[in-house]
């Protein structure tokens, strides 16, 4: 959550793996942050991006976590890439948000449909850090062969927002990429039950967002299913 999931508030929940980001990690995306912010939207914005980065990662480190970072050049993914990997973290690039003004800098999800440029990054970035890479459903694209292709190419985790236009979480995809590779489920987890839904249909873990803000014991509730609790491993 863009705006909201720093260290800070991140530090506060007993969730297995904390996600912190989105981070824009270069003048391109710090701009199109800058953007977003004119018209509303939350966001994290920093005089020099490495900088706050690095405060964020001091911050956290001894909790298992990942950072979602956005950047318009190959440069920004590989700075961020050795810092996390000082901190014992995963880099998370974001091919995922789907805002105008990320996609203009070919970041997020312009990254999706420019496969090519998102394999190159996975490509270098994985060498030097633990990467994942989260992606959107709910387009007409074959999600198979795009995972199979990053999986292939060093990417370790596929964090999915599975998400279904106008609500819900398409479970079926996220069953028929399961067996990729490690696999985090998202979206609409907003209690146990649809929280196991995700497990259930094949993903290791499953991420929440806004049903945090809404109970700040969320992750506590969940770890009470013998299902949400159990451990995690990655090959």
């Amino acid at each position: 959550m863009a705006g909201i999931n720093n260290a800070e508030f991140c530090k506060k929940h007993k969730a297995s793996l904390l996600i912190l980001g989105g981070f824009n990690a270069d003048k391109g995306a710090m701009e199109a942050g800058k953007k977003v912010i004119e018209r509303g939207r939350k966001e994290f914005i920093f005089e020099d991006p490495l900088d706050g980065i690095e405060r964020e990662l001091k911050s956290i480190y001894g909790r298992k976590f990942a950072v979602n970072i956005r950047s318009s050049t190959l440069d920004g993914y590989l700075e961020v890439a050795r810092l996390v990997e000082n901190y014992n973290g995963i880099l998370e690039i974001n091919a995922h948000c789907r805002q105008p003004e990320f996609i203009a800098k070919r970041c997020g999800e312009w990254l999706l449909f420019n496969l090519e440029d998102l394999i190159r990054i996975v490509r270098a970035v994985s060498k030097i850090v633990l990467t994942a890479v989260k992606i959107r459903g709910s387009h007409k694209l074959d999600y198979y062969s795009i995972c199979k292709k990053l999986f292939e190419n060093g990417c370790k985790i596929v964090h999915l927002d599975a998400m279904i236009p106008n609500g819900g979480c398409e479970l079926e995809l996220i069953r028929r990429i399961s067996n990729l590779g490690f696999l985090i489920g998202n979206n609409s987890f907003i209690d146990k039950s649809s929280g196991e839904k995700i497990i259930f249909s094949g993903a290791k873990m499953a991420s929440a967002a806004r049903a945090v803000l809404k109970d700040e014991i969320f992750f506590e509730k969940m770890l009470q299913s013998r299902i949400l609790s159990q451990p995690v491993f990655l090959e």
